[in-house]
């Protein structure tokens, strides 16, 4: 199952296994913890990772823009990793990427890691720590606040499935009472295991769709 469809504050929304949530009623596409420029920032700090992971997160923003055709395009927070120099192929290909989606306005809520980013130069527009819109409050970090149901990032949310005697560490989307977290976008980001709660909804990224958990399927 590619796409999830679920009702959260009264508003009809769609989960993508490529990590990213539709709002059909206002055209927008958001993603959380984007990360781009980790693995360069990574190697100049002495670990050796793998290029290309910006150039493949491009390419699945490529597919889910040409798949949903949205009017903007939200990132909730952690756009970039951290400071690089402003030659790094890495902005370049962000900056290219840009120019050929200019019919789609881009934004992003400010992450802790967006202190150092310019992100004029990258095409985005800066909206503070917070956004409203709706019943939402679209932010980086999952804080219940009065009022409106919070959509965000920051933790990169993983669940343990079981699988017969096998466990698999999956990320996922948690819709809670008053909060919710997307998983994080960027492929080389990590997760971080959180306890179901009461209520909760949850729904896992598996290397072949999305899949509803029930508290039976969770370790």
């Amino acid at each position: 199952m590619i796409e999830h469809a679920i009702e959260v504050a009264g508003e009809s929304l769609v989960l993508h296994a490529e990590r990213a949530l539709w709002w059909p009623a206002r055209r927008w596409l958001l993603v959380a913890d984007v990360h781009f420029g980790k693995g360069a920032v990574l190697r100049r700090a002495g670990v050796a990772v793998p290029t290309g992971q910006t150039v493949d997160d491009l390419a699945r923003l490529d597919a889910l823009i040409g798949h949903y055709r949205p009017a903007r395009l939200l990132v909730l927070g952690d756009l970039v990793h951290g400071r690089t120099p402003a030659d790094s192929p890495w902005q370049a290909a962000v900056r290219d990427w840009r120019r050929r989606h200019n019919e789609v306005e881009m934004a992003l809520v400010a992450g802790n890691h967006d202190r150092h980013a310019d992100l004029h130069a990258l095409g985005f527009t800066a909206l503070g720590e917070q956004l409203e819109e709706g019943p939402f409050a679209f932010c980086h970090e999952p804080e219940a606040r009065a009022g409106r149901y919070v959509v965000a990032g920051h933790v990169h949310p993983a669940v343990r499935v079981r699988d017969g005697w096998r466990s698999h560490r999956l990320p996922a989307y948690r819709f809670g009472a008053a909060v919710a977290t997307l998983p994080a976008f960027g492929a080389l980001t990590g997760l971080h295991d959180t306890p179901m709660a009461h209520g909760e909804r949850v729904v896992a990224v598996t290397p072949s769709g999305l899949l509803p958990l029930s508290p039976s399927r969770l370790r």
